[in-house]
Parts: C-alpha cells; sequence; structure tokens
C-alpha cells in the first residue's frame, strides 16, 4: 500500500464553499495544542491537520497513536451560535458528520457511540475531543483511514482501507467529511434541540441500546440509553443524565 501525502490544494478545490481554512502540516506534537499557533488570530473554521502526531490525544487523556500518512488528524477552531449550555452537543454534532459522511463514501453503515466515538460495527475507526478555548471550542478528529491490520492501536479499532478492502483517498475523505460537519454545523446553530436530536438519532448506535456507563468517581451505572438532553447528556431509564462517562454497548 503506498501511503501519499495529503495535498492541501486539492482539498481546498473539493471543499470549494470557503467555509474552512485548511493548513497541513507534516508532524506535530498534537493539533489540539499547536492549532493556536498556526493561525493568528483564531477564527471559526481554522483548521489544521497533521500527517503525525508524535503526542496525539483523546478523550480521557487517552493516547491517539497513528503512523505518518495512515489517519486523517486535524483540530477545527468552532464558535458556535448557541448558547455555551449546550456545546456539549458539538461531540455528538461532529460524530453524526463523520459517520453520515463515512455511509455515504463507503456504502456502509457507520454509526456513533455517545459521545465522541464513531464505529464500524463494534469497532472504532474515528475518535472526537472538543475543549473549550480562546472564547471557543477546538474540535480535534482522527479518523483511521489507511491502516496495515498490525498498526491498529486495540483490538477494537478498524480502519477504512480494512473494511473497504482497498486504498482510501485521504483527501476525497477529509473533503466529504469536512463537508458533512460543516452542514450540520449550520443546522446546529439554526435549529431547534429536537431536529438536531433527530439528526443524531440516525446515525446513533447508542440510543435504543443496553449500556454501561463507567463515570469519573468509580460508579458504575448500567441502564437503557433513551435519547438526549436539550444540552447533549446521555438521557438512560433510570432517570440517570450523563454529562461524562466511559460508554460500553452491551448486547
Amino acid at each position: 500500500m503506498i501511503h501519499v501525502p495529503l495535498n492541501p490544494q486539492r482539498i481546498s478545490q473539493v471543499l470549494g464553499n470557503g467555509y474552512w481554512r485548511v493548513k497541513v502540516i507534516s508532524e506535530t506534537t498534537s493539533t489540539q495544542s499547536e492549532i493556536i499557533n498556526n493561525f493568528s488570530p483564531l477564527q471559526h473554521g481554522d483548521l489544521l491537520i497533521a500527517e503525525f502526531q508524535n503526542n496525539g490525544r483523546g478523550r480521557l487523556d487517552r493516547k491517539f497513536i497513528a503512523p505518518p500518512m495512515r489517519a486523517i488528524l486535524f483540530s477545527a477552531f468552532i464558535k458556535p451560535e448557541r448558547s455555551i449550555s449546550e456545546w456539549g452537543w458539538l461531540p455528538l454534532v461532529i460524530g453524526a458528520s463523520v459517520a453520515e459522511a463515512l455511509s455515504r463514501i463507503t456504502g456502509k453503515e457507520f454509526l456513533t457511540k455517545w459521545p465522541n466515538d464513531v464505529l464500524f460495527g463494534e469497532k472504532k475507526v474515528c475518535g472526537i475531543l472538543c475543549e473549550s478555548n480562546y472564547g471557543g471550542v477546538i474540535a480535534g478528529v482522527g479518523i483511521n483511514v489507511n491502516f496495515y491490520s498490525s498498526e491498529l492501536p486495540v483490538d477494537n479499532a478498524d480502519s477504512l482501507n480494512l473494511i473497504m478492502g482497498k486504498a482510501m483517498e485521504r483527501d476525497l475523505v477529509l473533503a466529504e467529511v469536512l463537508t458533512q460537519i460543516s452542514k450540520n454545523l449550520e443546522l446546529w446553530n439554526t435549529s431547534s434541540a429536537e431536529l438536531i436530536s433527530e439528526t443524531y438519532i440516525k446515525y446513533s448506535a447508542t440510543i435504543g441500546t443496553e449500556v454501561k456507563v463507567e463515570l469519573g468517581n468509580g460508579k458504575v451505572i448500567t441502564a437503557k440509553a433513551l435519547g438526549i438532553s436539550e444540552v447533549g447528556e446521555l438521557l438512560l431509564d433510570d432517570g440517570s443524565a450523563i454529562s461524562i462517562g466511559d460508554v460500553t454497548h452491551l448486547r
């Protein structure tokens, strides 16, 4: 498999609408940390992409590891128009956008696991990290695109090329994902909570499923996931509203 560098000119040409201002760098510690050093001042739509992160990180301080030119790794600066109390929706909106874009590209079903993973079956292909900073949100996204099976970081991970049986063009995958994210961000900024909830649930593997939720205080809840609150919390049938937790789907 030949690993081809991303082409920022091609990406911008395919995107076409000027919503995103794209910069590609070869290596960084973490795009989450470095985006501020590449755009001054930060504006909505600034997007930093790295071919390799030597200290990538995910939610709950987990490491995100990918060999060079195998994944799509980016951080975007977003200034939501909604109340700060609703910013918990952002990883959900972005996750649903990635799932929708990957489903369209591949013709296969990709779904989300609340709050920040995109799955094929029960295997993770994408992780999302949203952090409030600089008057907005820095949204980090990592998508496994062209991995050898031996390079996958954990047993429950997957990669688009392994799913499709062929190498994928990262430029085109990235452009499709970014286009869908911008569409759904506009929908979220201008629509009711009910409408964006319907959009999210369409691509959710969590809603309607029995789940185990591990909370930060060591408490574990087992219940059925019923829906999403107006501020992005996971609603369970025991009456719980979860804002932070590690979810496992129970089959």
